[in-house]
């Protein structure tokens, strides 16, 4: 009897242990944090657990490749843009972390700043604090400078945007070379390969497949760098203006849509987001060529990347910002649960709203950034001098 229940004891123990080396471990310690809830989205679905004076540890299940998510906090760190907490407001960038089997990681740092924290436990994530510690200044730069353009616009400040606009961009500028620099300098980080495939559209075809075989060869067989692999193909494609790439999204009814079935008319992509001012203040126009054209074979297919966390608040507000503008084109998702398409690398956008014009053949006739007269030109030029 006792070498039998010793037997069943080693069993037992040795199931522990595989249990043990397929979870991961999360301790934490945020200034500012207090009994708030933390969040982070697993493998599995999003973990929940509240903080105790500024302190929470959690634990989840892993998968058998690094994968890259995000934590957040339940303290309101979001940037409202006029209209108090009911109105429009940008949400702030979460922390990135990477999940592997048996990782005991630690996060410290102040909740306010969470995208800034230190991650520390393993070298994957020792990297991407690295990263964010070489770009801390330029992000911190750019936050007071978003903040300025909001306290400038609620307050009326009519020549805010000039002044503040040059300034944003440059500091644009400066995060992707400061990006482009510590890829190139860090060959053998999973950061460099994580970051080339998030920053791939700052990269030309040619200077993506440069910086690509630039890296070493440890993580190159990860889902991120097979994903750099397609977006070096499909950039090719587009900068030589042929096909754009096909893709399948839900759209409004959860109905699957494919850029494909749209074949044998003129296609605007727009991408867009309820969350965009821009975009939407873009819409009224965009209505009116698509009813002074639809009938001559002009489509459009909206799609929608909101800055939320979850599919179902991104669902609400997508919806609601279609019904209250009257968008009546087909509008799809780029928000969904286990996306296997990220629309927004895949075509390399940079900012919103980006609109790409297709021909009858799904060719890239044009593409811009913003909403000027550059499609009503376009459009007057196909359809009127027929």
């Amino acid at each position: 009897m006792k070498h039998t229940l010793t037997f069943t004891l080693v069993l037992a123990c040795s199931s522990l242990v595989s249990m043990a080396q397929g979870n991961y471990t999360i301790k934490g310690n945020l200034k500012g944090q207090g009994n708030e809830r933390i969040m982070v989205k697993g493998t599995e679905g999003l973990i929940t657990v509240e903080a105790k004076n500024n302190v929470f540890e959690l634990t989840g299940q892993a998968g058998d490749e690094p994968f890259v998510t995000s934590v957040n906090t339940g303290i309101d760190r979001n940037l409202y843009l006029g209209g108090g907490k009911t109105g429009m407001y940008q949400p702030p960038l979460p922390l990135e972390i990477v999940l592997t089997k048996g990782a005991n990681l630690t996060i410290t740092g102040s909740a306010l700043d969470l995208n800034l924290a230190s991650v520390t436990g393993d070298a994957l994530n020792d990297s991407f604090t690295a990263f964010r510690k070489a770009e801390e200044t330029l992000t911190k730069q750019m936050s007071g400078l978003q903040k300025e353009m909001v306290e400038s616009r609620i307050m009326g400040i009519k020549d805010a945007m000039n002044e503040i606009a040059p300034k944003m961009m440059e500091n644009r500028k400066a995060l992707s070379a400061s990006r482009k620099k510590f890829i190139k300098e860090h060959p053998d980080a999973f950061a460099s390969v994580y970051y080339l495939s998030m920053t791939a559209r700052d990269y030309s075809a040619a200077e993506l497949e440069v910086a690509y075989k630039g890296l070493g060869s440890t993580y190159k067989n990860t889902s991120y760098a097979k994903g750099i692999e397609a977006k070096i193909e499909s950039q090719k494609i587009i900068e030589a203006g042929g096909p754009a790439p096909d893709f399948t999204k839900p759209d409004v009814n959860g109905k699957p849509v494919s850029l494909s079935q749209f074949r044998g008319k003129y296609v605007l992509l727009d991408f867009w987001g309820s969350w965009c001012a821009p975009c939407r203040a873009a819409n009224p126009r965009l209505k009116e060529l698509y009813a002074m054209y639809a009938a001559k074979g002009f489509e459009i297919l909206g799609i929608s990347s909101e800055k939320v966390s979850g599919q179902a608040q991104a669902e609400k507000m997508w919806k609601e910002a279609i019904e209250k503008d009257g968008l009546t084109w087909t509008n799809v998702l780029n928000n969904e649960v286990s996306m296997k398409q990220d629309l927004v690398q895949l075509y390399g956008i940079e900012g919103y709203p980006t609109q790409i014009l297709l021909d009858k053949e799904g060719k890239i006739i044009a593409r811009w950034m913003g909403a000027g007269k550059q499609l009503d030109d376009k459009l007057n030029s196909i359809f009127n001098n027929k």
